[in-house]
């Protein structure tokens, strides 16, 4: 049976960790993915060992801190020192999360640009090598962390799909890497929901994210992540189709819905917006399978 999981996305407005794992599990979650920017906001007035007893209170169990985002030139002979320190800070941060905290898992976002035009620079052999190269750093660095790898589908993204994202991390080949399934992510590359997941391992599928998103013109371009919706509030995606693929797979992890999205903050209470969040993710499962 898969467990339902918060992700601090939906409510990332409020910049409230304590908030959010105490009304998620009084909501129903059993995990919690925690976001680098709620969490330091958190540090601003607590420990680590304040989050660790917050959590274990609560009895919330941390799933994957969310993110950390990737560039191809980290590690290069062409890496650029602010980007450079400010990954190396996170990786502290992560550290710490570990030691003192006991979160192990870590979401590694494949490099977005800032426009699609610059996608063109990077032929696909350079990506893989990138990717490849610094997936296997952090992997072997810091071992006793699980590191999940997201391809997104949008144009400016260099790792689109996840069959490109189960190659690179194929490559990769360490047992403490794998792949994170985010349903809105992987439409986006040709906004189509016909998913197949027949060639990824179910034992490489680390996370699930399942989210649905606004329909819109062919002709409009989707640059953000501006449409995401919960599972019910959307037109875009035939979500059955997404869990029909992980069913065939047998994949019984995690399943967590991440929202970006500042009209929620806008409209609703911290607490509705995570009750929503429960119930729209607990009805989509059991509608479907």
């Amino acid at each position: 049976m898969s467990m339902y999981c918060y992700n601090e996305a939906c409510t990332k407005d409020f910049l409230d960790l304590e908030k959010d794992v105490i009304l998620a599990k009084q909501a129903g979650f059993d995990l919690i993915e925690l976001r680098f920017d709620c969490i330091n906001k958190y540090l601003e007035k607590h420990t680590f060992p304040d989050l660790k007893q917050l959590l274990d209170r609560n009895n919330m169990l941390p799933s994957a801190l969310n993110a950390l985002y990737i560039y191809p030139e980290f590690l290069s002979t062409e890496d650029q020192k602010d980007k450079h320190d400010a990954i190396i800070n996170i990786l502290n941060l992560i550290d710490n999360l570990y030691h003192i905290v006991g979160i192990n898992r870590c979401i590694v976002v494949a490099p977005l640009l800032n426009d699609k035009n610059s996608c063109k620079n990077y032929k696909k052999q350079q990506i893989t090598n990138s990717c490849v190269r610094i997936l296997k750093y952090l992997s072997s660095s810091m071992p006793y962390i699980k590191w999940i790898f997201e391809p997104v589908g949008l144009a400016r993204s260099l790792v689109r799909d996840a069959d490109y994202a189960y190659e690179i991390i194929s490559a990769v080949s360490h047992e403490n890497v794998g792949l994170v399934l985010d349903s809105y992510n992987l439409y986006l590359k040709e906004r189509n929901d016909n998913y197949s997941f027949i060639k990824i391992p179910k034992d490489k599928i680390f996370a699930i994210h399942l989210t649905n998103g606004k329909k819109v013109a062919a002709s409009e371009k989707i640059t953000d992540q501006r449409y995401r919706t919960f599972c019910a509030d959307g037109d875009a995606i035939d979500l059955f189709k997404f869990l029909n693929a992980l069913k065939e797979l047998n994949y019984n992890g995690m399943i967590s819905t991440e929202i970006f999205n500042s009209d929620l903050y806008k409209k609703l209470s911290q607490q509705e917006i995570i009750t929503k969040a429960f119930q729209d993710i607990e009805k989509t499962i059991n509608m479907y399978i």
